[in-house]
């Protein structure tokens, strides 16, 4: 499963995009992810972060319509190691695009 995400928000106040491939994850981390996307609440509208410089994520899923934004506190601890991977791959762009 291909999910695209952007973190938001931070300090510095840049967005990091970037697409994550659940096969790309060891076993143990793509079913955790996996599981963990099939529960969360796409569709709900954002929430307001709670402390200024908090992140948001935003996951979409590649091919289908899902899509949510999580704030930093209330990302589920199996997706954790997909969201780890925008430090590694993901692409700095402006917050405000």
């Amino acid at each position: 499963m291909r999910v695209r995400v952007v973190r938001r928000g931070g300090i510095a106040g840049v967005a990091l995009e970037t697409t994550v491939d659940t096969s790309e994850l060891t076993d143990l981390e793509a079913a955790r992810a996996d599981s963990e996307l099939s529960d969360l609440p796409w569709g709900r509208p954002a929430a307001a972060p709670r402390h200024p410089d908090q992140f948001s994520y935003e996951l979409s899923v590649a091919g289908d319509d899902r899509a949510v934004v999580l704030s930093e506190d209330e990302v589920p601890a199996g997706l954790r190691p997909a969201l780890a991977l925008l430090t590694q791959r993901g692409t700095i762009r402006p917050a405000s695009s």
